[in-house]
């Protein structure tokens, strides 16, 4: 039994020894090591070039980490925009530095200017730091004035102060004409508005609604502003009575 008592009191003495012996071997050994390793004052590296930057730091036994880019206009592309520790800081040897480069000027999306007219256009480049560049005209079905090509898509990435050029309509070409709206009006409207804009009514099909108006027009074939020669046919869909065959 008393052996027993022994071995039980024993193991627990055992293990707290063995802890205070390793806390006392990180306290003398280990932690003076670190504690007492040299420090160096943070230098400055705001605007200077990433790979300077990263010179200096390596030279004084840090350890640069690039951070970005961060687009910033106050500062060249690839330039420090910003670090940590800061300036004038003690840091210990080989302390990681954190340097947040610049990727310069930031790029500007390229709005969508077709169906703009040519006025619209210039503003909208003007007020996010684009420029107008060469007008060329060209016949579009599209009016008189409006944008019908844009030198670089809608989202494209620019640089501010770049020039975007455009193509113009100067309208559709002689002996084409755009197809009037005929929606919701009745078949006696439509024979006349079709007369006077040099068309002629096509194909009439009938079908029945019970919530369509008689006799109006529902939908049309080629549709609005659609371009046509001259003496071209439009085909309309009308909404008739249950009764007409």
């Amino acid at each position: 039994m008393k052996k027993i008592t022994k071995k039980i009191v024993f193991i627990p003495v055992t293990i707290i020894v063995l802890i205070i012996v390793f806390f006392l071997v990180v306290d003398i050994f280990i932690m003076p090591s670190i504690v007492e390793a040299p420090e160096v004052e943070m230098p400055n590296v705001l605007g200077i070039n990433k790979d300077d930057a990263m010179k200096i730091l390596t030279e004084l036994n840090l350890t640069p980490i690039e951070v970005g880019p961060r687009y910033d206009s106050r500062f060249k592309e690839n330039e420090v925009i910003f670090q940590k520790p800061y300036e004038g800081v003690m840091v210990k040897e080989n302390r990681r530095v954190y340097i947040h480069i610049s990727g310069g000027e930031p790029l500007i999306q390229m709005p969508k200017l077709v169906n703009k007219t040519l006025r619209d256009a210039k503003i909208t480049l003007e007020r996010i730091g684009l420029h107008l560049g060469e007008i060329e005209e060209t016949r579009s079905e599209l009016p008189n004035g409006t944008i019908v090509k844009q030198e670089f898509d809608f989202g494209f990435k620019l640089e501010k102060g770049d020039s975007v050029d455009l193509s113009i309509s100067v309208g559709p070409q002689i002996g084409m004409i755009r197809v009037p709206s005929l929606i919701a009006k009745s078949e006696k409207e439509v024979e006349k508005i079709l007369r006077r804009n040099n068309l002629m009514l096509g194909k009439k099909t009938y079908i029945t609604s019970p919530t369509l108006l008689p006799n109006t027009i529902i939908s049309q074939y080629p549709s609005q502003d659609a371009l046509v020669s001259i003496g071209d046919s439009v085909d309309v869909v009308i909404a008739k009575n249950k009764g007409r065959n």
